[in-house]
């Protein structure tokens, strides 16, 4: 509520700042992160503070891509921009107290996440007469995570483009951040994926709106096997649906299930009206025929507080149907050693303890972490879709119900680290 308390003051301040829209313009302002290393075949994720304008103004419109030491553009068959995330730090975050980060620790400070982008490539660009309000020393943070489908190291940069109001009187927006694993750097969750043929799998998480306002613009982010993510206000109606779209060259080697290629965003000048109170729900919806592991749900929304009466439903148009390629994710390792029957193993700096597992139907098995850098536990191809969290200690377990041969690998260093559980 202080958030946006905050964003009334600021836009009256603004108006007395800048009367008349005296030297107005929209400076577009390019900024380069500093560099990243990842390793062959490999995933890089990790936070850095990034530059960001030294002039009060508004944000209008973000845009990024990835580029060599060189400044030029890397297609996402070598360096994939699987997601970044852009939060503003110190600024409280509207629909979250707090984001746990990689390997499940707090953040120390506070931050508004305020613009990401993924596969889907979302740019985004708010209707006149709105701006996501910015001070000269207001300062940014990113979260990332690229893949490299090289079999050699990358050195990278991500290069962003910020279409920046300044001079100018904007209604300032504050940006909602919908997430159906809300306040994680990485909020994944798994799709069985033992549904049969045209079953769904959903999930959900509600946000309710401390004040009247309207939404104005948004877009979505979804990963393979996604249909759509849905965002309705529980006492009128859908607000926005976003659709994916597929296709595409995909890189190779597959070192995950490709996402879409885009999802339908929106823009409206005259906004969608939110009252006080009312509870927003999103819903993100998976394809359930077949797994798919570490999906996400998400929805950033840029909402202008103002006086609302009523609310009201809103249609989303359906994109001509694409129809996503169905990949199959094989191990880029094969596993080595025996065959061991153990309901154990350790995960270390970079393998499996136990690389070839045979276990009885209805077994508990745990992974205990052991290394210097977090690894994971994810499904590449199986009966079933499991994922663990981002561990470098602790344990996880999963219980096998389901016979067959279950292809894992850390998705986070899937060249080196593999295994095999076969349960009988």
């Amino acid at each position: 509520m202080r958030t946006l308390t905050r964003l009334f003051a600021l836009g009256a301040f603004v108006a007395l700042a800048f009367p008349g829209g005296a030297f107005a313009e929209i400076r577009t302002l390019v900024y380069t992160s500093a560099p990243i290393n990842i390793a062959p075949h490999a995933v890089a994720e990790g936070t850095q503070l990034a530059p960001s304008p030294q002039i009060d103004g508004s944000v209008v419109g973000m845009s990024a891509n990835v580029v060599d030491m060189l400044g030029n553009p890397i297609p996402p068959t070598d360096v994939m921009l699987h997601h970044i995330v852009f939060a503003k730090i110190g600024v409280p975050d509207t629909t979250c107290s707090g984001i746990e980060n990689y390997g499940g620790r707090m953040a120390p400070f506070q931050a508004q996440r305020f613009w990401a982008e993924g596969e889907e490539h979302f740019t985004l660009g708010l209707p006149d007469p709105y701006g996501y309000p910015n001070r000269a020393g207001d300062a940014w943070g990113m979260l990332y995570m690229l893949m490299n489908h090289h079999a050699l190291p990358s050195v990278v940069e991500i290069r962003y483009t910020v279409r920046y109001a300044v001079g100018e009187a904007r209604t300032p927006v504050t940006p909602i951040w919908l997430d159906v694993r809300n306040c994680r750097a990485d909020p994944v969750f798994n799709v069985p994926g033992t549904g049969g043929p045209g079953s769904r799998y959903r999930q959900r998480a509600s946000w309710v709106a401390p004040a009247s306002g309207v939404l104005v613009a948004g877009g979505a982010h979804l990963h393979g096997g996604g249909i759509s993510v849905d965002v309705a206000d529980t006492s009128c109606g859908s607000l926005y649906t976003s659709y994916p779209t597929w296709g595409g060259i995909e890189p190779r080697p597959v070192m995950h299930e490709p996402g879409p290629t885009a999802m339908t965003a929106f823009d409206d000048p005259a906004g969608r009206p939110v009252r006080a109170g009312d509870t927003l729900q999103i819903t993100a919806t998976y394809d359930n025929s077949r797994p798919h592991v570490r999906a996400m749900g998400i929805a950033i929304l840029y909402f202008a507080p103002r006086p609302v009466s009523s609310c009201a439903s809103h249609t989303s148009p359906v994109p001509a149907p694409t129809t996503p390629e169905r990949v199959t994710v094989a191990l880029l390792k094969r596993p080595a050693g025996p065959s061991r029957r153990v309901t154990s193993t350790w995960v270390g700096d970079y393998a499996f303890g136990a690389q070839r597992v045979t276990i009885k139907h209805g077994t508990r098995f745990t992974w205990r972490f052991i290394g210097r850098v977090a690894h994971d536990v994810t499904l590449a191809n199986g009966p079933v879709g499991l994922a663990s969290p981002s561990l470098a200690h602790g344990t996880w377990s999963y219980r096998f119900t389901r016979p067959g041969t279950y292809r894992l690998f850390c998705s986070l260093h899937p060249a080196l680290m593999t295994q095999v559980i076969r349960v009988r």
